[in-house]
């Protein structure tokens, strides 16, 4: 009797190592796919903002070929914020976006209540245009 006691004792042991390990690596395959999958969304955000900022450089670059001063866009920023995607980016990139699109929100401001004033267009598109360089090195930077 002592023989099959220990026999099921030994067996029950091995049989809750071995269900705790496939749980532990069951979590564990989990969490790594969960931050594969994460990283991928903070690439592919990166790229879609330095892909929107860059489209803001041309269209500044024609505003002042053209002096045509038309409002910049900030939808595709707002898209990020409603989505919640900004959450994994860093603070600091963050930070840096959100002061970028905020001077983008000025100058259209400006562009609604100074429409003639072509002087502070040109001014307040060069500081935006500023933002946008530093950003653009900053994401450059994050996305090696």
């Amino acid at each position: 009797m002592t023989i099959a006691l220990d026999q099921v004792v030994v067996e029950n042991t091995l049989l809750a190592a071995i269900i705790v390990g496939s749980i532990y690596f069951e979590r564990w395959l989990e969490e790594k796919a969960r931050r594969r999958k994460e990283r991928k969304i903070k690439k592919d955000t990166i790229n879609f903002i330095m892909n929107d900022l860059e489209n803001k450089l041309r269209f500044i670059q024609e505003s002042h070929q053209y002096k045509d001063y038309k409002p910049l866009f900030t939808d595709m920023w707002d898209a990020v914020i409603l989505t919640g995607r900004h959450s994994l980016l860093s603070f600091g990139i963050f930070e840096d976006l959100q002061h970028t699109y905020s001077w983008m929100k000025y100058y259209n401001t400006e562009l609604d209540v100074n429409k003639c004033d072509e002087g502070v267009l040109k001014d307040l598109l060069n500081e935006v245009k500023k933002s946008i360089d530093q950003s653009l090195k900053n994401l450059t930077d994050t996305n090696k």
